[in-house]
């Protein structure tokens, strides 16, 4: 789908016309993108109007597109398919601070769940279990997310030393990351973060006129204020951390894109996310976010070039995916790479089904591998999008999304789809003013 440009398919070419007629186009599989002459777009039109043509009969222009259609480039990296667990999320805490409207976890953090928090040490045997699997010389990642996980940095804390000497100990490299509300950053928190060199990922989603409304307290209190006090304890300390990123929700009631992107300009940080509601369920309300993101994009691109329009996290991904020219077959490590525990040891296999008994797929350290047979294989294959040219950058989409929208995590929402491409065809016109490939040059 394009909102502001025309776009036309040659088997796994997806190529752009810009409203200046310059020409732009995708080649699916080796994940190179390319200006091409003002002539290949009657060539695809001529395409078009005869697809009876033989390989014998076709001119030379349209001739050239199709070996390029079926050239397979030597530098594209297929994305390896891991045995084992290499990320797990941990909720800390199901119990939060906040009321925010849009709560997917019960709307106080639970999930409805009375457990409140983790039990540490129950919980460190899963750990030794899972990063003990895990091969010399690789990576593991350990989230900590709630509810709110600073309501118990005493447990963060815990989990974290140990995944850290269990790291040590097997030569694994263990990376965490910690996602917050922002209200709870004590100097001793900023302390605990910078420890363990965590990657931090604030909830914010824009001015306080929005997020007061949209995150109160249980109270109905905004703490906008203490979070912006939050961020400038925090971000001195940015060199003793890994990434910081601040994310909002957008959707219904909180469309102004702009808004919230010239407020999270203010602080030094280095993505912003803007996370499309995945209740919101209306075409007209997925269509004004396209086009609030394309405003967005559009300005951080003009105003700062390529690293402006990188702040913006969803960009980032992609240009460091065409970079490196690696495909992407699944969304995420769901049930593959990927465990999420809750505060009960229960193993899913996404923060989004934690207290669905169906979805258990393990308990602490034990994960049951007949449950996860199901998602073997890649999500573009299970999902259907083998014939899809923007599927090597989606990976088939979300399994929540997908299921929230149509009643089947397989079954992919429209709107989504949509939406992921449109995003995927302003990156591919902003790569290519950037990097200004002809057809054939290398790119990496």
């Amino acid at each position: 789908m394009t909102l502001m440009n025309e776009a036309k398919q040659l088997k796994d070419l997806h190529v752009l016309r810009r409203p200046n007629g310059d020409v732009v186009a995708f080649h699916a599989r080796n994940l190179q993108v390319a200006r091409l002459s003002s002539e290949a777009w009657d060539v695809l039109n001529r395409a078009a109007q005869r697809p009876w043509m033989s390989s014998d009969h076709q001119d030379e222009a349209l001739q050239a597109l199709l070996d390029w259609d079926g050239s397979t480039s030597e530098t594209v990296q297929r994305e390896k398919r891991e045995t084992g667990v290499r990320a797990l999320t941990i909720n800390v805490t199901q119990v939060c601070n906040l009321h925010c409207k849009y709560c997917a976890a019960g709307g106080d953090g639970s999930f409805g769940d009375p457990i409140k928090k983790i039990v540490v040490a129950d919980t460190l045997p899963a750990l030794a279990e899972l990063i003990g699997k895990v091969p010399a010389g690789e990576s593991f990642r350990l989230t900590f997310l709630g509810g709110e996980p600073l309501l118990y940095p005493e447990g963060i804390e815990l989990l974290a030393e140990e995944a850290s000497r269990l790291g040590q100990a097997g030569g694994v490299k263990v990376d965490f990351t910690v996602v917050t509300n922002g209200t709870l950053f004590s100097q001793k928190n900023i302390d605990l973060l910078a420890r363990f060199k965590m990657d931090v990922t604030v909830s914010i989603d824009g001015p306080a006129e929005v997020n007061d409304a949209r995150r109160p307290t249980k109270g109905g209190r905004g703490v906008t204020e203490q979070v912006i006090e939050g961020l400038r304890r925090l971000l001195p300390q940015k060199s003793a951390l890994g990434t910081v990123m601040l994310s909002g929700v957008f959707g219904k009631g909180n469309l102004d894109l702009m808004a919230a992107y010239n407020f999270y300009r203010q602080f030094d940080v280095d993505w912003f996310d803007f996370t499309y509601d995945h209740h919101e369920s209306t075409a007209e309300i997925n269509r004004a976010f396209m086009l609030e993101i394309g405003k967005v994009a559009r300005h951080a691109f003009e105003s700062e070039g390529e690293a402006g329009l990188r702040r913006i996290h969803t960009f980032d991904r992609y240009f460091i995916a065409l970079d490196n020219q690696q495909q992407t077959e699944n969304y995420c490590g769901a049930g593959k790479s990927f465990l999420m525990m809750d505060a009960r040891q229960n193993l899913y296999t996404c923060p989004w089904v934690v207290n669905e008994p169906k979805e258990v797929v393990g308990h602490g350290g034990k994960v049951w591998g007949d449950k996860l047979k199901a998602y073997e294989a890649p999500l573009i294959e299970k999902n259907g999008c083998q014939d899809c040219w923007a599927r090597f950058l989606c990976g088939g989409g979300c399994m929540y999304i997908h299921r929230q929208a149509t009643g089947d995590k397989h079954r992919v929402d429209q709107n989504y789809c949509d939406r992921t491409r449109f995003l995927i065809e302003q990156t591919l016109l902003y790569y290519e003013q950037t990097r200004g490939y002809e057809k054939g040059e290398s790119h990496v």
